[in-house]
């Protein structure tokens, strides 16, 4: 699968670690990354992500990653998109004690694991799948 990377916020270089984003998602999506088409992970400020969220989910806040899935898609067509949101990786980085290329990969690999089916809507669920998300981004780093 392709993955591609959009940077539509100022993001210093060191964060600007597309083949690491790239490996999270890919490792997150499992058997599902060997699908023909194409997955799209763009990287936005506080200001888009809170629109994506409140248009889309009519959550009126930001959040930290959202993931959309095309399961319908034909074949070779999108595959889906993550968004991830700088800001708020940084500020939930600094509350957790770790590096925000850290929280980033999390996050990546967060989104992806949503795309191949993993849900996070009870607290066993989320916390296995925060674990999970965690290990990818510890693997890469």
């Amino acid at each position: 699968m392709k993955v591609n990377i959009f940077y539509e916020t100022p993001l210093p270089k060191y964060y600007r670690a597309g083949a690491k984003y790239r490996a999270a998602a890919l490792k997150a999506l499992g058997k599902n990354a060997r699908r023909a088409g194409g997955l799209n992970l763009i990287i936005v400020g506080a200001r888009e992500m809170r629109r994506i969220n409140k248009n889309f989910l009519g959550h009126d806040y930001t959040t930290d990653v959202i993931a959309f899935g095309y399961p319908y898609a034909v074949a070779g067509g999108p595959y889906g998109d993550i968004f991830i949101c700088f800001a708020q990786a940084k500020k939930q980085a600094a509350r957790l004690g770790h590096g925000a290329l850290f929280e980033m990969l999390t996050l990546a690999a967060h989104g992806a694991l949503h795309l191949a089916g993993w849900d996070d809507n009870t607290d066993k669920l989320r916390a296995a799948m925060n674990k999970k998300a965690e290990q990818i981004a510890k693997s890469l780093l």
